[in-house]
């Protein structure tokens, strides 16, 4: 089991590196493996001027503006893949709204999973927070690279935080490829309510049963909070390897 078809959304030069790199940290060596770069260019945002008309500068301005970013986003995808040999593709799609996640929609069915940047507030290009639409409304798993945290070269642990709601569930079995090549899993439910199952000694086992049928290293775990923020082993991951979270819906 493998990510076969990868939409990487790119927004801006800045993110463009920590998407790709994710991209490709994901996809699976096999031949038919295929990441996709996206950029879109939502509708333009026009005001009219204090004559009632609106300002054709701004249509212009707008163009001009994806055209520069778009062109350099190519570029940089293009020479960033030619380093490997995942075969790739870019693509520039018009939205029919002003938000750029709706250009994702319109292609999120011919992929596996959606690649984005975490909104970056010291980018201008990216600051929109395009979180909630991607996850909602493209009906396909979403992974998130923090503008942050620096890529690990593979991914050896992971971490799925889990509160035996649906969404949970749901982000755990789409982030199946990911949990296989892992070489641990951890299921973390945070203040778990008391099961009312008296087979069932740690809350989160019967997803660890589950995912263990496919192949999966996993153990659950349980955390008191008291009130208070964790900020021990799972809260930084782990010190001694790379660690990726799922968590909420959304990878």
């Amino acid at each position: 089991m493998a990510f076969r078809t990868i939409i990487a959304f790119i927004r801006s030069e800045r993110e463009a590196r920590r998407v790709i790199g994710a991209a490709r940290l994901i996809a699976s060596s096999s031949e038919r493996t295929h990441i996709i770069g996206l950029y879109t260019i939502p509708s333009p945002i026009v005001y009219a001027d204090p004559t009632g008309f609106a300002d054709t500068t701004l249509f212009e301005a707008h163009e001009q503006r994806h055209k520069e970013n778009s062109e350099a986003i190519t570029a940089l995808f293009n020479a960033e893949m030619a380093r490997g040999t995942i075969s790739h593709e870019f693509r520039i799609v018009r939205c029919e709204s002003s938000s750029p996640s709706a250009g994702v929609t319109q292609s999120a069915l011919r992929a596996d999973i959606i690649i984005a940047g975490q909104p970056d507030p010291n980018d201008p290009d990216s600051v929109n927070d395009v979180t909630d639409p991607l996850v909602m409304e493209s009906g396909r798993p979403v992974l998130f690279v923090p503008y942050k945290t620096a890529l690990p070269e593979k991914i050896d642990r992971v971490v799925v935080a889990f509160n035996g709601k649906r969404e949970a569930s749901r982000a755990a079995f789409d982030s199946l490829p990911l949990l296989l090549k892992a070489e641990s899993v951890d299921i973390v439910w945070v203040d778990p309510k008391k099961s009312i199952d008296p087979s069932v000694d740690i809350p989160g086992t019967p997803l660890s049963d589950a995912l263990r049928r496919h192949g999966v290293n996993v153990n659950p775990h349980i955390i008191e909070s008291h009130g208070e923020i964790y900020r021990q082993n799972f809260a930084a991951a782990d010190r001694r390897k790379q660690c990726i979270a799922i968590c909420d819906g959304r990878l």
